[in-house]
């Protein structure tokens, strides 16, 4: 894609948020997967460097179903106690680092939330006539315009909002902006106990609560049969990816739906940033959010793309989607939805590529030719064409229409530069 285009993109209001939001929660998911796994071998160590000690200088003696140490002397006490404190503490760490980044998880969705609202209430202004916050004249006067005072409100409105349960954060947002939001949303349990754990390890360090329980369960959130009152929950990496997925999910489709409700005169700017977001996935292999978001793409906004262009590359995508994933029948499901034949050239190639025929797709690459909406970049780079660049097929179009340079040319990466935080 255009880098010009690109950056337009992702500079809109909206879109811009969004991808502060996903490369913030990208960071934390690196971040944790990282220390937890560098923590296995410190409580190895550390285990094992206390073990040693025990054998070498001390005897461990039980009594009344209780094991305890034994030290040769004072000195070897002193030593010993620095050992078993540096276990626990690693120990610890097992448990209270990804607690910590749950939160901070949580955190960056809240921050996503704020940054939305913003800036649909500055689209919107006259969401704020009913808003209870109300200013005297002496703070009116302090402020040199009107639109001063109105980023003076919204600020405060955003407060109010942010300092409520998440569940009533999507009360208002249904009922500020006349939308339904929880309606056919499959991860809403999810999120909802992903945001009341949150709350758990912030305020009772993760010791189940009566209202945790109750606002799950109001939730329609199906708790394990032992989570009870009084349970301690964790976060472990597999749980820790599942609520990176559901807030990186909910987070779009939210952004998604209010910004096309606010501004249906954007719809292409959020088509665009919707296909940038849900491409890189691809690239990156993560075929499991890349399906959720391109479903709700092709299915939930398909009468809202703000042409037939895009719905059906958002179509295409998903069935490419779900190809990577090893899920062949879906693709092939999805694919026969639509009629092919009166589609534009491209999208022929698209269809007949997922469709693992290699013959027609090389005749339509030279007829589409190198000035086509098909780049030679999307060639040689897309993970459409990743079965197809395989074939002798293709490197014989490849170079008839872009000379007879090889299609397995380097890339030149720019190393990245160290960039302050927005």
């Amino acid at each position: 894609m255009d880098e010009t285009l690109n950056e337009k993109i992702r500079g809109l209001g909206i879109a811009r948020e969004v991808t502060k939001f996903i490369s913030a929660i990208d960071s934390l998911a690196t971040t944790v997967e990282t220390a937890m796994d560098s923590l296995v071998p410190a409580h190895r160590s550390a285990h094992k460097e206390y073990d040693n000690y025990v054998e070498k200088y001390g005897t461990i003696t039980e009594s009344g179903g209780k094991k305890s140490v034994r030290m040769r002397s004072h000195v070897h006490c002193h030593d010993f106690g620095v050992i078993e404190r540096r276990l626990d503490r690693i120990h610890a760490s097992q448990y209270v680092v990804p607690q910590t980044f749950l939160v901070a998880l949580v955190s960056r969705y809240d921050s996503l939330l704020g940054g939305i609202v913003k800036v649909l209430l500055q689209l919107r202004p006259e969401v704020l006539k009913s808003s209870e916050k109300a200013l005297t004249f002496a703070q009116l006067v302090d402020f040199d315009s009107i639109e001063a005072a109105r980023d003076f409100v919204i600020e405060k409105e955003i407060e109010n909002l942010l300092r409520k349960s998440h569940a009533e954060q999507f009360e208002w947002l249904e009922k500020k902006f006349d939308i339904q939001l929880r309606k056919d949303l499959p991860s809403w349990p999810d999120f909802v106990e992903v945001t009341e754990r949150r709350n758990l390890f912030v305020h009772a360090d993760g010791v189940v609560s009566s209202q945790y329980i109750a606002n799950c369960i109001a939730e329609g959130v199906i708790l394990a049969p032992e989570t009870k009152k009084g349970t301690v929950l964790s976060v472990n990496q597999t749980y820790f990816r599942k609520a990176h997925r559901v807030l990186l999910e909910l987070g779009v489709k939210l952004a998604q739906v209010l910004w096309r409700k606010v501004a249906p005169s954007e719809a292409e700017d959020a088509d665009e940033h919707l296909l940038l977001l849900t491409a890189d996935l691809l690239v990156d292999g993560k075929y499991e959010i890349a399906t959720v978001l391109l479903d709700f793409a092709d299915t939930t906004l398909e009468k809202r793309h703000a042409s037939e262009w895009y719905r059906l590359t958002f179509l295409t995508d998903r069935a490419l989607a779900y190809k990577l994933a090893g899920n062949k029948k879906k693709c092939t499901e999805i694919l026969a939805h639509q009629d092919w034949s009166a589609v534009d050239d491209s999208f022929k190639l698209a269809e007949d590529v997922l469709s693992d025929r290699f013959e027609s797709p090389a005749r339509l690459m030279r007829k589409i030719g190198a000035a086509g909406v098909r780049r030679k970049g999307d060639y040689l780079h897309s993970p459409l064409y990743s079965d197809f660049r395989k074939s002798p097929l293709f490197a014989s179009a490849f170079a008839d229409i872009f000379g007879s340079e090889s299609h397995e040319e380097h890339l030149v990466i720019e190393e990245p530069s160290e960039s302050k935080p927005n």
